[in-house]
């Protein structure tokens, strides 16, 4: 948590990220207490203070709950992502289409990099949490590439705030620290980021950064998955010069 930062406020947010992970059937009391780690009285008056503003709402199942209206009210009102969604899928599903691989547009949020959108043609390949999943900033391809935008100070300060995350976040092979930089430099060199199979089985991805083109828009990556036998040096260069060109003007 950082310095100064309100204890409910934190307390909070950790349950509305809970709560959006939980999906329509939502989670219990004591679900939420126990992975945020705080006791169930304190857990309830947060809840309760969620519920009253509509973030909050029961579930069909007594005792569960689940996000509330108020989040898609306000996520509607968000005009800086919406434009951006526009503008790069027609893309990411060209692209898609012509590969197969599942496409993602990641955008920063806090520590966290969020799925803003997907285009797959293959449900059962894709990123398992979808749009509106979120990972620790420097998981996976699309996070490391837009971690390879920010000046040395902003990412190294992202790292040291995520490195206990990357010790928990699960994954096929060791993930630090360390290793998250050295796929920031990495892709900083390319111009994309390369996640050669850390997380799942057999499975890797490619992350192109894309700088915001003014003051109102934000940095996004797009990113998507890829078997590991196709992911060669040759291959690489020319699957993501591929993907810019079916971005075409959205990138330029």
């Amino acid at each position: 948590m950082t310095p100064n930062a309100s204890t409910n406020a934190v307390r909070a947010l950790d349950i509305l990220i809970l709560l959006g992970e939980g999906g329509a059937d939502g989670l219990a009391l004591a679900d939420l207490a126990e992975q945020i780690g705080e006791a169930k009285p304190a857990v309830h008056r947060s809840l309760v203070s969620l519920l009253q503003k509509g973030f909050a709402e029961p579930a069909g199942r007594h005792g569960f709950y689940r996000l509330g209206p108020t989040i898609p009210m306000l996520a509607r009102r968000q005009t800086r992502i919406e434009p951006l969604i526009l503008k790069y899928r027609p893309g990411m599903a060209e692209f898609s289409r012509k590969t197969g691989h599942a496409v993602y547009m990641m955008v920063q949020a806090g520590v966290d990099a969020v799925c803003a959108e997907m285009v797959t043609r293959s449900p059962s390949r894709q990123f398992s949490m979808g749009v509106g999943g979120r990972v620790p900033m420097g998981i996976a391809a699309g996070s490391v590439a837009l971690m390879s935008m920010m000046s040395e100070a902003e990412y190294l300060q992202l790292l040291e705030t995520n490195a206990p995350r990357y010790l928990n976040h699960p994954s096929v092979q060791y993930v630090d620290k360390a290793v998250v930089l050295g796929q920031i430099l990495d892709a900083r060199r390319r111009g994309f980021a390369v996640n050669m199979g850390y997380y799942l089985p057999g499975e890797g991805g490619l992350g192109l950064p894309v700088r915001r083109s003014g003051n109102y828009e934000v940095d996004v990556a797009i990113s998507f998955t890829a078997p590991l036998e196709m992911m060669t040096e040759d291959w690489l260069p020319k699957v993501m010069d591929e993907l810019r060109d079916c971005l075409g003007d959205a990138i330029h």
